[in-house]
């Protein structure tokens, strides 16, 4: 994670359930069962205060216009018309700094730097290491993957600061966040299915309402996740 590490949820009554949820998870309810109890009161906590007020669609949606730019319009076109010449013979950490600036400059938020980590991650996950590579994904494809590490990095952001503080098991910090990205990803992966592929301007609001829509799909689906989850390993 960036430097979102050290944020501090809010105190209600939905986020009080989610870091009690985590300590049993860190101590009594270790194991699949205490995970997904994590998960399921992090997602309601997530909905109940930050996820309307995200800037989460905005940015999604600059980058799924981008992407379909490039299917169908190519890519020295879609640099030319979008002012990112400068970064067709970028690749790696230079390209993703780039693109990062263009679509999410300001990182003055919480919200705003979790984004941007998520973008960074998935481009890694969708193996972009050059500009030409953005031709390779197709605009569903990246928003699942997308809000996958959006999740994933909030929970992060939100419970690492806990999961550090329990000094006993502070060295099994990568595995307990392997495990929770494990069944983030396995069950938004199970059970959020996009309907047919829209042709839509994603900044609109249509297109911001279709973003908005899929995101709640995704922290629904985590939050319900106890009253059937199948485990894919």
């Amino acid at each position: 994670m960036g430097t979102s590490k050290g944020y501090i949820p809010p105190k209600n009554a939905q986020w009080r359930q989610a870091k009690d949820a985590v300590t049993r998870m860190l101590g009594t309810s270790k194991g699949n069962e205490g995970t997904k109890k994590a998960i399921s009161k992090y997602a309601e906590a997530y909905m109940s205060t930050h996820l309307a007020n995200s800037n989460v669609a905005t940015v999604v949606g600059g980058v799924m216009n981008f992407l379909n730019s490039v299917n169908a319009n190519g890519i020295n076109d879609t640099a030319q018309s979008l002012g990112l010449d400068s970064l067709i013979d970028k690749s790696g950490n230079e390209l993703y700094k780039g693109i990062l600036d263009y679509f999410a400059r300001d990182f003055s938020t919480i919200d705003m730097q979790i984004i941007r980590d998520s973008l960074s991650e998935t481009f890694k996950h969708l193996e972009v290491d050059t500009f030409e590579d953005f031709g390779k994904i197709a605009s569903d494809e990246f928003l699942i993957n997308f809000l996958i590490e959006f999740a994933i990095q909030n929970f992060e952001a939100c419970f690492a600061e806990k999961i550090l503080s329990k000094s006993d098991i502070a060295n099994d910090y990568d595995q307990i966040m392997d495990d929770v990205s494990r069944i983030i990803e396995n069950k938004i992966v199970t059970d959020v299915v996009l309907g047919e592929k829209l042709q839509l301007d994603y900044l609109s609001k249509e297109g911001q309402n279709y973003i908005m829509s899929v995101c709640r799909d995704c922290f629904n689906t985590l939050r319900v996740m106890e009253d059937g989850y199948e485990n894919l390993d």
